[in-house]
């Protein structure tokens, strides 16, 4: 079965932190399935792997080289891979792999990269891109050289994609780009909509630090929240802008956002948090939360101070190696993750800065 396909119609899907919903598509015909479903690697140093369609990123720590890495992919049933990933021992620079369909008739084109656990620690959300088969659009960041693309930020849009009546317009989407910015052209808009589904009505605007699979069997567990981070965080910083939709659907209390940022450790049983745990997790380090997400005063931005709160001591050596994950997390209903909110709360963010020690 393709990722695509497992991707939307196994459950209802997610739609933030804090907001699944559900629907589902067509299968497509056996044979034409041309996924790269899962990544593996020769060293304990692989850290976390991002899918963003034909784009792979995979995290290394910094002690691996990855002129000797061999990498290892699970394809989609029947489905063959050129070049054979076991003649490919040299990772310095992009490759690129073409994998064709069991039936032979289709082909896509992959661009694996490696990067390393050093996340940027300014976000402004200048660049937004239409994902390849969506509708929607996503902000990305630049690298040191301005040259390559980071796709550190994700959604639930990915889900809402298919609940839109194939909708051409990217404003109808929980999460989108504005050009009321703080800063610059552009800054991230988050709004929450109604779904039409009976069991989960709301799907808050979200943009998280992470990826979001809606392959996963449990809607919570689409949201794959943070990425390597080899800094220890003090405070996150920004500008934000709210107006509440009223009283939530289900709670019927007034509708309130949520910004919040995670650092936790990795190791072999946790790769990333996610919906289920990413606030009672034994592996949380610290965090940094807005408390009152209520409406801010005036018609323009606001900042926003956010200090860490250390429960446990960051361990120097596993930061330095990429061991710990940080996760940036914005919605504009906090309940979310109950399916509440207030339908047309809205959440600007603009000039976001991690101070680290």
């Amino acid at each position: 079965m393709s990722r695509l396909f497992k991707k939307f119609s196994a459950i209802s899907l997610i739609l933030t932190v804090l907001a699944p919903l559900g629907g589902c598509i067509k299968d497509e015909l056996p044979g034409m399935e041309v996924d790269i479903l899962d990544v593996s690697a020769d060293t304990d140093g692989l850290l976390n792997v991002i899918y963003n369609q034909s784009d792979i990123d995979v995290y290394l720590a910094p002690e691996v080289d990855p002129a000797g890495l061999c990498l290892a992919f699970v394809l989609s049933e029947g489905a063959t891979i050129a070049p054979d990933p076991a003649s490919v021992s040299d990772y310095s620079s992009p490759r690129k792999f073409s994998v064709t369909s069991e039936d032979r008739n289709w082909t896509k084109e992959y661009t694996v990269r490696v990067r390393y656990s050093s996340l940027p620690t300014e976000y402004d959300f200048e660049n937004w891109e239409q994902p390849e088969r969506m509708r929607y659009q996503i902000p990305y960041e630049l690298d040191e050289t301005g040259d390559s693309r980071l796709r550190i930020w994700a959604s639930g849009n990915e889900a809402y994609n298919f609940l839109t009546n194939k909708h051409d317009d990217y404003t109808v989407f929980p999460t989108q780009p504005t050009d009321e910015a703080y800063s610059g052209k552009k800054a991230a808009k988050l709004v929450t909509r109604l779904t039409g589904q009976i069991d989960k009505p709301m799907a808050a605007g979200n943009l998280f630090i992470g990826r979001f699979d809606a392959s996963m069997r449990e809607p919570k567990e689409s949201t794959m929240f943070g990425l390597p981070f080899s800094g220890k965080p003090l405070r996150i910083k920004g500008y934000y802008k709210y107006r509440s939709g009223g009283l939530t659907l289900k709670s019927g209390v007034e509708d309130k956002c949520r910004i919040q940022a995670v650092l936790y450790r990795t190791d072999k049983d946790v790769k990333h948090l996610n919906g289920f745990n990413i606030r009672t997790s034994p592996n949380i380090a610290g965090r940094a939360e807005l408390l009152d997400g209520s409406d801010t005063p005036g018609e323009g931005y606001v900042a926003f101070d956010l200090e860490f709160r250390y429960d446990k001591e960051v361990d120097r050596d596993a930061l330095a190696r990429g061991g710990y994950n940080l996760a940036v997390i914005f919605s504009a209903s906090a309940g979310g993750d109950s399916y509440d909110g207030a339908d047309g709360s809205t959440l600007l963010v603009d000039g976001v800065r991690i101070i680290c020690e």
